[in-house]
């Protein structure tokens, strides 16, 4: 057992002396200051020695391939790393708080080919507060049809347990496309721009290795990437920032959304038994004569640009008033259709 070290703190400085050689600990500056604490307060001389010595200045994580150097740099494979996840990471560990899920993250990181998603990733994560999971993931949103299906094209099934992929080379990686190829996730800030605001809200587990583009618009609140597993479905009267919880701590036994549906025919008048909910029921549970089943017309935003589905099932008045909107703001150019897929004026 080594023996007691000769130590003094002056404010926020620790000064110790180890060998007859005096160190000075700055909890400003020093990426060990709180570990340094600990020992001090346990009197582990040999843990202390660790952490102070120039020998043991490097602190390495994971694989080995991430490391934190008493002068507050974080390294990867021996080169600089500076972005705010480093920045982070610095911080974390300065106060005491485990990264190895932020390491993890990095080590996902640096598998993406793209410098500029690298640069982008966690910055993105941090602005829309979306987490990372043990496993060096992260999750996000992602609004699809009430059968499940994506708004766009209608055909990729996004019940919950689905792994959803396609090839890299086919995201559009220039983030000054703003509606463009790829598969599609968000925060929860871009959920009231898309689809119907009764649709499904699923939650996706992305590998930050598979994200392709961050878009420019929407304040940059969403993102293209390659491959996402769906995890999860927020509930009902559910805030989508409360339904990370239980996602964030491994629970992915949501209940399984049911298998989606084939795609639906244009749509027709509907008859009163295939009405959409809600319909008028009498007060004994059975449908209400077809004398009372006023159905509105319903209509689709499509984007001028692309043919894409923006919102879908929506009233008139809404549609035009969203049209006029996106106009006035200079956003995506909407137009109005029917059933059919007629253009509305």
């Amino acid at each position: 057992m080594s023996k007691a070290i000769p130590y003094l703190i002056q404010g926020k400085n620790i000064i110790l002396v180890i060998d007859s050689k005096s160190h000075t600990i700055s909890k400003d500056t020093h990426i060990s200051y709180g570990k340094i604490v600990d020992a001090l307060k346990s009197q582990d001389w040999d843990a202390l020695r660790d952490l102070v010595e120039p020998k043991k200045a490097i602190v390495n994580f994971g694989a080995g391939n991430v490391a934190i150097s008493t002068d507050n740099k974080v390294t990867w494979k021996g080169q600089p790393f500076h972005n705010a996840l480093a920045n982070r990471m610095i911080e974390m560990y300065q106060d005491g708080f485990p990264i190895d899920p932020m390491v993890r993250f990095m080590e996902n990181l640096m598998l993406n080919p793209s410098k500029r998603s690298v640069d982008q990733v966690y910055g993105f994560l941090e602005k829309n507060k979306l987490p990372i999971t043990e496993d060096g993931h992260f999750l996000a949103f992602k609004r699809v049809k009430a059968n499940y299906l994506d708004v766009h094209s209608g055909t990729i099934d996004n019940s919950v347990g689905r792994v959803v992929e396609m090839d890299r080379n086919g995201v559009d990686d220039n983030p000054a496309s703003t509606c463009s190829t790829g598969l599609h996730f968000c925060s929860e800030s871009y959920l009231g721009h898309f689809g119907s605001q009764s649709d499904p809200v699923m939650i996706l587990k992305i590998n930050p290795r598979d994200v392709v583009s961050i878009p420019v618009d929407y304040d940059g609140a969403k993102g293209r990437c390659c491959r996402y597993e769906v995890v999860a479905q927020v509930g009902k009267n559910v805030d989508p920032k409360d339904a990370f919880t239980a996602v964030v701590n491994g629970d992915y036994s949501a209940k399984a959304a049911p298998a989606p549906k084939a795609a639906p025919a244009p749509k027709a008048a509907p008859e009163v038994k295939s009405a959409s909910w809600p319909f008028p029921t009498s007060k004994a549970g059975a449908l209400a004569p077809k004398a009372a089943t006023v159905v509105e017309p319903l209509y689709d935003l499509i984007r001028v640009h692309g043919g894409w589905i923006e919102e879908s099932d929506v009233t008139l008045d809404y549609a035009r008033a969203k049209v006029a909107k996106n106009a006035a703001q200079k956003k995506a150019q909407l137009y109005i259709a029917d059933s059919n897929g007629n253009e509305v004026q």
